[in-house]
């Protein structure tokens, strides 16, 4: 069965980040010019300011290996917007668990949109012991679109669920950010939280996991009970032999010279390195594991990465992948000869056959311009396909001619021409307007071009 795997975290692709640059209060008022509306220039424009948004109380608990943790120091964080780590703004005042591990969040005010998190620090695992390393959290998301009225558990597999879907906006405990051109590529990291986890009682699956989706559950088991192993316990340092020594020990920066000193640092520093030390790692996880089904702890891990399965949309022999603005992903399928459309969080948006109306053969990759178009290369046919967003066929295509010759690789240029190389014979690349004509003077040869099989466009 052909599938499609979305990594919760890839940082040499960014997928949850999707580099997403979004267009967006300026329609309104340029709905108004051009419609008899008189608009009177305004010399000094007075910045407009975020709404804020009042959220009342909440409340909720904080188990460690599903046993209730007291005296854990509970703080509200609003996520960064001045770049990808920036510090997150403190929320509201700070509360802490009861003897049974339960809380009341007090009421707070964030800004209209932002994204949202909790974070639990230090307590008491066990009635004796106090563990300062112990660090758990869960993403609640945007600011006025959560309930967060709801019942909050925040424990390990929330924790998980937290930090690989947004460690590529993490640097630490209090810096979860994007830069300002990013906010829906962080609101869609958050969103990715609830379909690894039901944040009202930290059990796996999430409430808008597709149906046709499927989760690494016992990855994310075993990475809640290598947490747990350290959480229930007195805490320790990198290489001191306790538990949560251990851990922080395997589980350094990216340079490999600084270690955690709480648990969150440490989940995100495996997320981000996710090759590193995985099988030492798998050895740390409890005798007796909490969060079942598990990886067994004698077991060879080559990697952390986590990835949800899709299966629908008409997905069939995937060979190319890209995502729009939106952070829908677009597939080409060879199986079929079709093309495929999911929403960012994997639903099926193109029918079960796909979309299959646009001369598709063969189609070999995938690009999307800037008004969501998505060009596809045909190599069965020596054409290029144009779909609009929602994915009819452009007038006029497929194209054709233009030195086309098994083309293998297409990219999208800031002007909106479309490059295309061949991969046959003819060693040349082929480009076209975003009219679908051809370029002047295309297709280019020379410089050494010699059956090319991939393209990309430079940012200048």
């Amino acid at each position: 069965m052909s599938t499609y795997l979305r990594s919760t975290y890839l940082r040499s692709n960014s997928l949850w980040s999707k580099s997403l640059l979004v267009a967006g209060a300026a329609f309104a008022a340029a709905s108004l010019i051009g419609c008899g509306v008189a608009v009177s220039p305004t010399a000094n424009p007075t910045p407009s300011t975020p709404a804020t948004l009042t959220v009342r109380a909440a409340r909720g608990t904080v188990t460690g290996g599903q046993q209730p943790v007291a005296g854990v120091n509970l703080q509200l964080y609003q996520a960064g917007t001045t770049g990808y780590g920036s510090t997150a703004t403190p929320l509201g005042l700070p509360t802490q668990t009861t003897s049974n591990g339960n809380f009341n969040l007090p009421s707070y005010t964030c800004t209209a949109g932002s994204q949202v998190y909790l974070v639990g620090t230090g307590g008491m695992p066990y009635s004796t012991v106090t563990n300062a390393n112990l660090a758990l959290m869960v993403g609640l998301g945007t600011c006025g679109g959560t309930d967060l009225n709801n019942f909050i558990d925040v424990n390990e597999l929330t924790t998980v669920a937290s930090v690989w879907a947004l460690a590529p906006f993490m640097t630490g405990i209090a810096n979860i950010g994007t830069s300002p051109t990013n906010a829906a590529g962080l609101a869609n990291a958050f969103a990715v939280i609830n379909e690894l986890v039901n944040t009202a009682n930290g059990t796996l699956s999430g409430p808008t996991l597709p149906a046709d989706a499927t989760l690494p559950m016992t990855e994310i088991n075993t990475l809640g009970d290598i947490l747990a192993q350290c959480v229930n316990s007195a805490g320790g340092v990198a290489g001191d032999g306790s538990g949560c020594g251990d851990l922080f020990h395997l589980a350094p920066n990216a340079a490999g010279n600084v270690y955690p000193t709480d648990t969150i640092t440490a989940a995100m520093n495996i997320a981000q390195n996710p090759g590193r030390n995985a099988t030492g790692l798998n050895q740390l996880q409890l005798a007796n594991p909490v969060f079942t089904p598990a990886i067994d702890a004698n077991a060879q891990v080559n990697d952390w990465t986590l990835a949800i399965t899709y299966i629908g949309g008409g997905l069939n022999a995937p060979t190319s992948v890209a995502t729009d603005a939106a952070g829908s992903v677009w597939v080409t399928n060879s199986g079929n000869a079709s093309v495929t459309k999911l929403d960012y969080l994997g639903n099926a948006i193109s029918t079960a056959s796909g979309f299959t109306t646009g001369g598709f053969n063969n189609p070999s990759a995938i690009a999307i311009d800037t008004g969501g178009n998505a060009w596809i290369a045909n190599m069965g046919s020596n054409t290029i396909t144009e779909l609009n967003s929602v994915g009819a066929p452009a007038s006029g295509t497929p194209y054709s001619s233009n030195g086309l010759d098994s083309p293998r690789s297409i990219a999208i240029d800031g002007s909106g021409n479309v490059w295309v190389a061949n991969s046959a014979g003819s060693n040349t690349v082929s480009a076209f307007t975003s009219s679908g004509s051809s370029l002047t003077s295309s297709p280019f040869s020379g410089a050494g071009t010699n059956a090319p099989v991939s393209v990309a466009i430079t940012p200048k």
